[in-house]
């Protein structure tokens, strides 16, 4: 994958908090070496958008995309906004879609779904939670 590049695509809010998130998330992802490069973008609100974030990557040289939506779970945002974004028909996972006179081939994964360590760190958050408590830490 070192020729490939992730796009993490998030949401979008109002709250600058969500943003700061995607951003941190793809510095994470970007510190593992795993990419060649790791960019962000937005279903809608935030900026960049996913064709802003597609733009830089074609600027830069890039012709390889893996796109990752940061959703939990299939909506339609990811089953049919961002692929129709990405430049991909309805139902595709992948593809080679011309973007701005480039030719690039386009990956799009799946969202994070059920994965235990999930699980793992929601019964963290709840302990912290009771933790935090007046009423339930007695």
């Amino acid at each position: 994958m070192d020729d490939a590049v992730a796009l993490l695509i998030g949401h979008g809010s109002k709250l600058e908090i969500q943003k700061k998130m995607i951003e941190r998330l793809a510095e994470s992802v970007k510190n593992r070496g795993v990419f060649a490069d790791v960019f962000y973008a937005f279903m809608n609100v935030n900026r960049p958008t996913i064709r802003e974030a597609m733009t830089e990557i074609v600027k830069k040289g890039y012709r390889k995309v893996i796109a990752i939506p940061v959703f939990l779970s299939e909506g339609v945002h990811t089953t049919e906004d961002i692929p129709s974004e990405l430049g991909l028909k309805s139902g595709q996972r992948e593809g080679i879609v011309d973007f701005n006179g480039a030719k690039v081939k386009v990956l799009y994964a799946r969202t994070i779904g059920f994965d235990e360590r999930i699980a793992d760190i929601l019964v963290e958050r709840g302990k912290e939670a009771v933790g935090t408590s007046k009423e339930f830490s007695r």
